[in-house]
């Protein structure tokens, strides 16, 4: 019996791989699968698990948070602020990089994307840490003393060194982002060429190359005939040696 994936039977499985029914029987797995499917369809729906839970007073950024402090915190629920973060840097990128988001093709770009604002809500969180601890410097203990004193060493914050290889990862996105439109541009204009222009070029092309062969052998007859029309016999008379040398 044949298998192959444009058979009956291979149909029939590469639905049921399709199927939430493939990951579980349980109706309610099956329901929640399907919502999550759904979300993920969504405009941001890649971008659910990206906001942290608010925990109100035990936040560790409530000091930062205005929302807080004007006693609107939702406790439980997601981070309005870093959900206005993701909207705001998600519509900026597809405007910059003109990218349709309900474009079938654009998903690597927005896998890319989600890549961008990931690290620009993960700065964003980089930024209140440094603006509630307020140092670039810390005293880091090393060790102690015979005194059961401690031994510090200043060093730069670790928020601050972790910003920093977000900054390059950033950077790096952005060059492939970049990249990739150049690349895409190339392709454009390589598959969108005027055949008939093409071919006028290429005609163009070997008539360029028929006259300068024919140039070339028009010289070359020319050198030849002058050299030929320029010779003449020179007369010479024999050395002889005199009897007795």
């Amino acid at each position: 019996m044949s298998t192959g994936p444009k058979t009956e039977a291979g149909k029939l499985t590469v639905s049921q791989n399709l199927n939430p029914t493939a990951w579980t029987l349980n109706p309610d797995a099956v329901a929640a699968i399907d919502v999550a499917k759904r979300m993920r369809n969504t405009k941001h729906g890649l971008y659910a698990s990206v906001p942290i839970i608010c925990k109100g007073q035990a936040c560790p950024y409530r000091e930062n948070c205005f929302l807080y402090k004007a006693d609107m915190a939702p406790v439980e629920e997601k981070c309005p602020i870093e959900i206005a973060a993701i909207e705001d840097l998600y519509d900026r990128y597809c405007e910059h990089f003109k990218i349709k988001p309900e474009d079938p093709r654009s998903t690597v770009d927005l896998i890319m994307i989600r890549e961008l604002v990931d690290i620009g809500v993960t700065m964003l969180r980089c930024d209140n840490k440094m603006a509630i601890d307020a140092d670039f410097i810390i005293q880091n203990t090393i060790g102690m003393t015979e005194d059961s004193e401690p031994i510090t060493k200043s060093e730069l914050h670790p928020v601050v060194e972790y910003k920093e290889k977000l900054r390059q990862s950033l950077f790096k996105t952005m060059q492939l982002m970049n990249s990739t439109r150049k690349d895409k541009e190339g392709t454009k204009i390589t598959v969108e060429v005027d055949p008939s222009q093409r071919a006028a070029e290429m005609l163009k092309l070997k008539t360029d190359v028929t006259f300068l062969e024919e140039q070339e052998d028009e010289a070359e007859k020319a050198y030849y005939a002058r050299m030929n029309g320029s010779a003449t016999v020179i007369e010479a008379q024999p050395i002889g040696f005199e009897e007795g040398e």
